[in-house]
């Protein structure tokens, strides 16, 4: 299994941040991958019983998946995915400068020797992630 732990202080309130973070449906706002495409597959509101389709474009590749939560605490715990293929979370804590984030990516079927390819990935959306927030909590 390849692991992913990125962590990140945002100047910007958690109550933004978790609104961006735990909603699937505005995460091609930052992710650096494409996420071409959003569809609820469920009646559920945002939360625990949240499922959707997805679909984009992972280091090259066409990809479609069905999503869920596996963790929902707000505002300090999302994690999402599927069983077998990816877990995404992220752990946020209010700090004095804003927001501590921890982005973990868990992917049990990619082989080690991947590990360079999706860390940078990882931090690329971090990063992007992280400019977007702090723009819209300045005001830009």
């Amino acid at each position: 299994m390849l692991t992913i732990e990125l962590t990140e202080t945002i100047a910007a309130p958690l109550p933004s941040a978790w609104a961006l973070v735990s909603d699937p449906r505005e995460q091609h706002r930052f992710t650096a991958y494409g996420v071409n495409h959003v569809h609820q597959t469920n009646a559920s509101d945002l939360g625990p019983e949240f499922k959707w389709s997805e679909q984009g474009v992972l280091l090259g590749k066409r990809y479609e998946c069905e999503c869920g939560v596996f963790a929902w605490e707000p505002p300090n715990w999302f994690c999402f995915g599927t069983r077998n293929l990816f877990h995404v979370s992220f752990e946020l804590d209010a700090v004095e400068e804003g927001v501590r984030l921890l982005y973990r990516v868990e992917l049990p079927q990619t082989p080690e020797g991947r590990r360079d390819a999706f860390v940078e990935l990882c931090r690329e959306t971090l990063d992007r992630l992280k400019r977007l927030l702090e723009s819209e909590s300045h005001g830009e």
